[in-house]
């Protein structure tokens, strides 16, 4: 009679693949978090400051189409962009203020 090959032998086998895998899956993430860095801090707020005077020249270009509309649709729509734009320009200002704040202070 042929002997039989144990079943557990298998399991443990198994049981290494499925390890090597994970392990193989989790080394590009872990080395990428490593190798992240923040951009340098001239270049964040000036991005900041970029995008700020865009979403303010949008602010005020949609306040005016929306004031000199004669249409009532066209006008809700252009203030509803108007509040948004000013939403994300508030949003920016305090950006900002957090990198000017935060740069002074060692962390």
């Amino acid at each position: 009679m042929p002997a039989k090959k144990k079943r557990t032998s298998s399991k443990v086998k198994g049981t290494k693949r499925r390890l090597k895998r994970t392990s193989k899956a989790a080394g590009p993430v872990a080395s990428a978090r490593a190798n992240l860095q923040l951009a340098p801090k001239s270049r964040r707020i000036s991005f900041v400051i970029k995008n700020l005077v865009l979403f303010a020249v949008l602010f005020v270009v949609s306040v005016v189409i929306a004031s000199v509309s004669n249409n009532e649709i066209v006008e809700q729509l252009f203030w509803i962009l108007a509040i948004l734009t000013a939403f994300v320009a508030v949003a920016l200002v305090i950006v900002l203020l957090v990198f000017i704040f935060a740069g002074r202070r060692k962390i």
